[in-house]
């Protein structure tokens, strides 16, 4: 496809949308950035000094002066979405879907990133997106609710160093201690889980200070953490945690705890390496305690068990995946598993979701207050209650051409034997712009986990113009 005709085809796909009309949704998409300091840091090499990391002390480009930088990125969707609920019996026609929405994303990051001296760093993050406001209650009782602008403080840190031996960091920044893609249960320290349909985006952090060891002439590595509550700064509220990094020959061992005075303690272990042309990760976590609230019985009266009433129990939770990736086809595989030590056993669970069912029947409905009750503890006891969960996710690029991409990325709970499917197919009609045919299904029984997400086994298509940049 020559220039001239792409652009034409960007024009006429923008003015079809255009003229349809807009409806927001919050967007989910992540800025990702590179860090300077500590386990998330990846050396970016200008063009200039391509090679010469290789010969230079590890510690020098932590060191490295660079000025100051300011930054950020756009992205940006518009999606025409069909929904059909029961397409699969024949209960709708593909020709005529029970509903057609557009949804309209838009989001952007601006980070600044100072280095007066190769002593001292500062870095600040700001996301915003539609909405570009929201009502928020006001503090007052009885007081109007009032208009916040939709703008946050995703990350505010600073990074100095003792002697170049001791590097610290103090600021709310992301905390990435797990090594999974699609869960992390050794990630204990982020404020935000694993979004499975955008794993890859940044989690926002805590605010927290950090010491970063290195142990000179190797490459392993101690931190220490002190971590703050974001919305309750005290000493009951306030955590701490370490974590040890050691390179085994071609493998890299993580060892780690976490302890809070309010919550179940933990204990953390990685592992990454390859084996032959797999990259394979492994983690585990073991708790004193759960912060998760349990449901024991729902009919005739509901009863809850909280963190505190488990605190002599113990909780083991772990996932092992592989990577592999060919540039040249141009192709990636990941595959994932993950045992969930904190769900139900299936006959306990079986049991609660027949007792919540019961219960709101009996009580006249999911609408009534005793019956949202019951209706709430049912929705508790399907998400996330699964102990066996596996995910899949293929990509392929330059699929004939260099412009066409497809991906498929499938997730199940292997305990209820539900989960989705969703295939994509892009086309670049710019470095920047991209036309994204994604359908994806849910499937599984009425008290399966995804399917109840969905409310069935929904069918949903999303065809839109996709953009994103930075610079």
């Amino acid at each position: 496809m020559n220039a001239r005709i792409k652009r034409f085809s960007t024009l006429a796909l923008v003015a079809l949308f255009a003229a349809s009309g807009l409806s927001a949704q919050e967007s989910q998409d992540e800025f990702d950035m590179d860090f300077l300091f500590g386990e998330e840091m990846v050396e970016e090499i200008s063009s200039g000094q391509e090679g010469s990391a290789q010969n230079t002390d590890p510690l020098a480009s932590l060191l490295k002066r660079e000025g100051t930088r300011i930054g950020g990125s756009f992205s940006g969707s518009l999606d025409s979405v069909f929904t059909w609920s029961d397409l699969w019996t024949g209960g709708t026609s593909v020709i005529d879907p029970e509903k057609k929405d557009l949804a309209l994303s838009l989001a952007s990051t601006l980070f600044f990133d100072a280095r007066p001296t190769e002593d001292f760093r500062a870095y600040g993050s700001v996301k915003t997106g539609l909405p570009l406001s929201f009502s928020a209650e006001a503090a007052d009782a009885g007081a109007a609710a009032v208009k916040v602008p939709n703008i946050r403080v995703f990350e505010l840190f600073s990074d100095f160093n003792l002697d170049d031996r001791i590097f610290f960091r103090f600021g709310k920044s992301t905390v990435k201690w797990g090594v999974g893609y699609f869960w992390s249960p050794a990630d204990v320290i982020n404020l935000e889980s694993i979004n499975i349909l955008d794993a890859e985006a940044q989690r926002e952090g805590p605010v927290n200070f950090r010491a970063h060891l290195p142990v000179l002439g190797t490459q392993n590595n101690f931190y220490f953490y002190t971590i703050l509550d974001n919305n309750d700064i005290a000493y009951e509220t306030t955590a701490l945690a370490a974590k040890a990094e050691f390179l085994l020959g071609g493998y890299e061992l993580g060892l780690g705890a976490y302890y809070r005075y309010d919550t179940a303690e933990r204990a953390m272990l990685t592992l990454t390496g390859p084996i032959g042309d797999l990259d394979i990760f492994g983690e585990a976590m073991l708790s004193r305690g759960s912060a998760k609230t349990f449901v024991t019985q729902v009919w005739p009266s509901q009863t809850l068990s909280t963190s505190d009433d488990h605190r002599g129990d113990y909780y083991f939770s772990a996932s092992a995946g592989f990577r592999y990736s060919n540039s040249n086809d141009n192709f990636n595989a990941l595959g994932q598993y993950f045992y969930n030590g904190e769900g139900y056993a299936d006959s306990t669970r079986e049991s609660l979701i027949s007792q919540s069912r019961t219960a709101i029947a009996a009580l006249g409905g999911a609408d009534t207050g005793p019956g949202a009750l019951a209706a709430a503890a049912l929705k508790g006891l399907i998400l996330n209650s699964g102990r066996h969960y596996a995910a899949l996710s293929l990509s392929k690029g330059e699929l004939f051409t260099e412009d066409l991409s497809v991906s498929l990325v499938v997730v199940a709970n292997l305990s209820d034997w539900s989960g989705l499917a969703r295939p994509s197919i892009s086309y670049s009609l710019s470095d920047y712009l991209s036309l994204v045919l994604s359908p994806i299904f849910f499937f599984g029984p009425d008290d399966g986990e995804y399917s109840y997400i969905a409310g069935g086994n929904l069918v949903s298509l999303s065809l839109g113009l996709s953009l994103s940049g930075s610079f």
